[in-house]
């Protein structure tokens, strides 16, 4: 089976995407092939951090393909903030707590709530290409006053999915990864990929 390296250091993510790969790569990560995956995400926009990301692995010159992405929360009545900076939203070495804290508090009196979860793949696979593809997907919902559900990851407590009358944090597996951000940019993917 062809190998796939995932670069990213987020658990959730990696499951995520061991949920959509598995049953057509081998999935690996930096740190299995000793790679320390450390990239600062300079760039302004998601295609620009995922793809930091990929040419910092492509330059490992592997053979095999590679997958980076970079995905954020959009919130309107916040300017589309925390955007790129959703992961460090309330400071470097934050939690997924604090983040929803500062969230909250900046949205505290706000009656639009309405936010979307953007996520932009970078693939890299040489055999498919001579050059990255990029595939973006987002998912609109609204950002809840409290937390709800323990499953997911990052603002997943607080993002209300109204289609399916849940919260991402209350999700089934199954049902977040048919919906979310995520599960967009993997269908686009997968269409060029014919899986």
């Amino acid at each position: 089976m062809q190998n796939v390296l995932i670069g990213t250091n987020n658990k959730g993510k990696l499951k995520e995407y061991k949920f959509f790969l598995s049953n057509h790569f081998n999935i690996l990560t930096p740190s299995e092939i000793g790679i320390n995956f450390d990239v600062a995400e300079t760039g302004t926009t998601y295609e620009e951090n995922s793809l930091l990301k990929l040419e910092f692995l492509r330059r490992k010159d592997l053979d095999m393909a590679i997958l980076c992405d970079d995905s954020g929360l959009e919130i309107e009545s916040l300017n589309s903030q925390p955007g790129v900076f959703s992961a460090r939203y309330a400071g470097e070495d934050c939690s997924d707590k604090d983040n929803i804290n500062k969230v909250l508090a900046n949205l505290k009196g706000k009656k639009d709530r309405k936010a979307k979860f953007v996520c932009v793949i970078s693939f890299f696979w040489d055999k498919f290409s001579s050059y990255p593809k990029l595939f973006r997907g987002e998912c609109h919902g609204t950002i809840l006053e409290n937390e709800s559900g323990d499953s997911g990851f990052g603002y997943d407590p607080i993002f209300y999915y109204e289609n399916l009358s849940k919260t991402f944090a209350n999700l089934s597996e199954d049902e977040k990864n048919k919906v979310s951000h995520r599960a967009m940019a993997m269908k686009e993917l997968f269409s060029i990929l014919n899986f």
